[in-house]
């Protein structure tokens, strides 16, 4: 990402933040419930895959599938300039911003995630996952400019303590090398998304949340499929039929209605507003782990679980204690 584009995010996000409106909170609160929960069960979708077939071949095959199915729209795109009616003109750093935006929360976010749930339990990648919220946070001070709180350097000393802990003793005895590589791959897709989400909410309220969705998945497919094309035909042949109606659910779930469930939610409320709801992440990775794919929750993944979440909910406090000064000197 471009200073230039850095400084776009910053000067088109600042002035809009106190400027969202009340009514159409709640919606954009349910919408991103609903995606955090598709979210929530992908770690167990992308283990169950990928324990049975390459993972590169299962990502792209993944994205593909979600490409097609975006198809339906791009005449509507085509009618309206590739933006909603009455949005503004596509500028050269919207461009850029976008491109930026595809390949950090496609690439980016889910070639280290498929590659690290290979060798992590869903339930403990599910418990990694739920960091973006702290990335969020982090980005935002860099991006957006917030001022950083004693209390929010606080949530991410916690936040960082509860991910080590997972890191040293989230697989109970069985802590191998590997074990360390994917948590850490994991992480790694968890900033990306972090970074995505702050950068894609100034594109979404100017273009509209359909356009921005469909064009960032279409950017993150292309360097997918073309790297990925001999190891999804491999992946094809290897996938059973009960394998192929989990990745066409996991296609339909987390990466199109929850994108653009997600998208619609960031672009209305501030990111680290919508970051609280993916305290959800940890509840529903675990229990889908343990109910689908009979994993074992350790008491490591639960002490550091438990970190995690506590630094999620100082870091939403400190959003609240910044907004509500904000809004008294405003």
């Amino acid at each position: 990402m471009t200073d230039s584009v850095t400084t776009d995010v910053a000067e088109r996000v600042a002035p809009e933040q106190h400027t969202r409106a009340e009514s159409g909170a709640l919606p954009a609160y349910i919408a991103i419930t609903i995606a955090v929960v598709l979210w929530g069960l992908a770690p167990v979708a992308t283990r169950y895959l990928v324990l049975r077939a390459d993972p590169l071949g299962v990502l792209g095959l993944r994205f593909a599938l979600c490409s097609v199915l975006y198809l339906p729209v791009l005449p509507r795109l085509h009618a309206h300039g590739y933006r909603q009616p009455g949005a503004a003109r596509w500028t050269r750093r919207d461009v850029l911003l976008l491109v930026g935006c595809g390949l950090a929360g496609i690439v980016g976010y889910n070639v280290p995630v498929t590659y690290g749930t290979q060798h992590v339990q869903a339930a403990l990648a599910g418990i990694l996952l739920s960091t973006e919220s702290l990335w969020i946070a982090g980005f935002s001070v860099l991006l957006l400019k917030e001022r950083p709180t004693p209390r929010l350097l606080g949530a991410l000393a916690v936040g960082a303590a509860g991910v080590a802990t997972l890191l040293i003793a989230g697989g109970g005895l069985d802590v191998r090398a590997s074990m360390l590589v994917g948590c850490l791959l994991i992480l790694l897709g968890a900033s990306m998304w972090g970074l995505y989400s702050v950068c894609v909410g100034p594109l979404i309220r100017r273009m509209g949340t359909l356009p921005v969705s469909a064009l960032t998945l279409w950017i993150g497919t292309v360097p997918l499929v073309a790297v990925g094309g001999p190891a999804m035909a491999s992946a094809a042949g290897h996938l059973t039929a009960g394998s192929w109606t989990v990745l066409v659910l996991y296609g339909l779930g987390p990466n199109i209605i929850g994108m653009l469930l997600w998208n619609y939610g960031v672009s209305r409320v501030a990111p680290s507003r919508a970051a609280v709801f993916l305290y959800l992440y940890p509840a529903v990775g675990v229990a889908g782990g343990v109910l689908l794919l009979g994993e074992r929750a350790t008491a490591g993944m639960a002490v550091g679980g438990l970190l995690v979440v506590s630094a999620l909910v100082l870091t939403t406090r400190a959003q609240r204690k910044r907004d509500s000064v904000s809004a008294r000197r405003g």
